[in-house]
């Protein structure tokens, strides 16, 4: 006789959290500058997804980088934008690339 078991979402999400327990996690620091990653280095950049937001923060924010989270902080798309900021992982050859003129600390993707 076979046995049934019936997958409900609510068992899938419970025996993946179980899951996950197991798994040994590095969490993020909460660091405010570039800091090395263990595959690379770490970028900011704006988001606001979930939430509303204009046009004009929503296309600055699909194409600027940051080096630092202040910079990131710094210059949004208008006083009234509040997107959250986001610590992105990269490459240090594309770090390098992007960041490598001393006090560049913002990256127009539109222009490179």
């Amino acid at each position: 006789m076979y046995h049934v078991i019936l997958l409900t979402r609510r068992r899938f999400l419970a025996v993946m959290a179980a899951a996950a327990a197991l798994i040994p996690f590095t969490g993020c620091g909460g660091s405010s500058s570039s800091t090395s990653g263990d595959q690379g280095l770490f970028v900011y950049r704006l988001s606001s997804r979930g939430k509303r937001a204009s046009q004009a923060s929503r296309k600055h924010n699909a194409n600027m980088l940051f080096a630092t989270w202040q910079a990131a902080d710094a210059n949004r798309a208008h006083p009234g934008d509040r997107s959250r900021i986001v610590r992105v992982n990269i490459s240090p050859s594309a770090y390098d690339s992007l960041f490598l003129t001393p006090g560049r600390d913002a990256v127009d993707l539109r222009h490179i």
